[in-house]
């Protein structure tokens, strides 16, 4: 199993992530927080073994948050989600070597298709990990 923690400041983005993990078995979504610093104080009780984590949030955003996940919590997989960052980009190289495993676009367009085609990419992502 699969226990994924879902860090972003949207509601819809959260409930939208936990759908997408909800549609296969392997996944488990034990919990969920809307900054950075909600999510470190959530980790030690949900015990995750990877964090999907948006980029621009408040109180603290996803490279702060990035960077206290790598001090506190070595081995967790991290997922960087955003809608912001384009592939190659300054952000993604920056998240990346603060030791991401992967950065993915968040679906820009509101199709069922679009949402459906990231959310596979998305778990097949984090299968891959």
């Amino acid at each position: 199993m699969i226990r994924v923690m879902i860090i972003d400041d949207s509601i819809l983005a959260r409930k939208a992530l936990e759908k997408t993990f909800q549609t296969d078995p392997e996944f488990e979504v034990v919990g969920m927080a809307g900054n950075g610093r909600e999510a470190l104080e959530k980790i030690p009780q949900c015990t995750p073994t990877v964090v999907t984590c948006d980029l621009e949030m408040p109180v603290m955003d996803g490279v702060e948050t990035l960077m206290h996940l790598r001090q506190k919590h070595p081995g967790l997989k991290v997922v960087i989600l955003s809608s912001l960052t384009q592939p190659n980009s300054k952000k993604e190289q920056i998240c990346k070597n603060l030791g991401a495993h992967a950065v993915l676009a968040k679906p820009m367009e509101h199709s069922n298709l679009k949402v459906a085609e990231k959310g596979l990419e998305i778990l097949s992502t984090i299968k891959g990990l």
